[in-house]
């Protein structure tokens, strides 16, 4: 839990940082694609704060409020994330276009390459830090920041690339185009990204909603639940899952056979304990609980 709280204290504050950057050199260069940078890049600093309670609370235990744990509010914190960054970008690709029917705008392409640059080295070199930790701690919270920040990456590098492009159009016959190059380059970044909020909504959408998972996963755990309750008897075996944030539920119901006559409650639970460790080495680690019943009906 440390190494997550430092991973999302690091992004929030080079998030302020970005976002301080942005806003300057949007103003500095009258480049709307930057101001866009920088707020995209104060939405992910409010996010961060939010995050970093929200990493805390999973953690705690079941309380009088949430019976089941905090797990639900890690999707539903990625979605609002998801959410403000399409609601941004819609906001950004309507003034893009108003800007297009009214002429463009002018361009210091000068500065603006120097931001890119700047934003580039930040966002790879954060994006980077974030997935290694993401791979340490397991946590969704820093997996769902490191795609951030490489997206962002990346797309410095494209703006970077444009605005070159913008400095040697200032000095050929082709100037009367510059105008044009910012409102066309949101449109352009943000048509190139959409596709990672969306992604991120859904998901959040589809935890928070209890959706299971995929086929090959749920294959995989009814594989290791059929194999650790080999040899008993057994007539049916209903098994359901979802995942929630870092938490993934596996809810086993065994039909038993009438000749399966258990003398005492620890024989169950040695049949229970043999499916815990047939989980061995699946991640997330799976919660498991185990029911026994003799007639179907239960199961339905």
């Amino acid at each position: 839990m440390e190494q997550e709280t430092k991973a999302l204290k690091l992004s929030a504050w080079m998030a302020l940082f970005m976002a301080a950057l942005g806003i300057v050199f949007g103003i500095l260069t009258q480049s709307d694609a930057i101001m866009l940078d920088g707020f995209f890049s104060l939405v992910g600093f409010a996010m961060a704060l939010v995050t970093i309670r929200v990493s805390r609370l999973v953690q705690q235990p079941p309380d009088e409020h949430f019976h089941f744990g905090y797990a639900q509010f890690e999707p539903f914190l990625n979605t609002v994330k998801g959410l403000l960054m399409l609601g941004v970008s819609g906001f950004a690709i309507a003034a893009a276009v108003n800007a297009l029917l009214h002429g463009g705008r002018d361009l210091n392409a000068g500065l603006a390459v120097v931001y890119a640059v700047i934003a580039l080295a930040g966002c790879l070199a954060v994006g980077g830090i974030q997935r290694r930790a993401a791979r340490r701690t397991g946590s969704p919270l820093v997996e769902v920041d490191a795609k951030n920040w490489l997206v962002d990456g990346v797309l410095s590098g494209v703006v970077a690339a444009v605005f070159v492009a913008a400095l040697l159009l200032e000095r050929s016959a082709y100037a009367h185009w510059v105008p044009y190059i910012d409102p066309v380059l949101v449109i352009v970044v943000i048509l190139a990204i959409v596709a990672v909020p969306l992604r991120i909504v859904r998901d959040g959408l589809r935890e928070i909603l209890g959706f299971a998972p995929a086929p090959d996963v749920q294959a995989e755990v009814r594989g290791r639940m059929e194999a650790a309750i080999e040899g008993v008897p057994v007539e049916s075996l209903h098994v359901n899952m979802m995942k929630i944030g870092r938490f993934f539920y596996v809810l086993n119901q065994v039909v038993v056979s009438p000749e399966f006559r258990p003398g005492r409650v620890a024989e169950l639970d040695e049949v229970r304990a043999r499916i815990a460790t047939a989980m061995d080495g699946f991640e997330p680690t799976p919660i498991v609980d185990t029911v026994f019943t003799e007639d179907e009906k239960w199961t339905e």
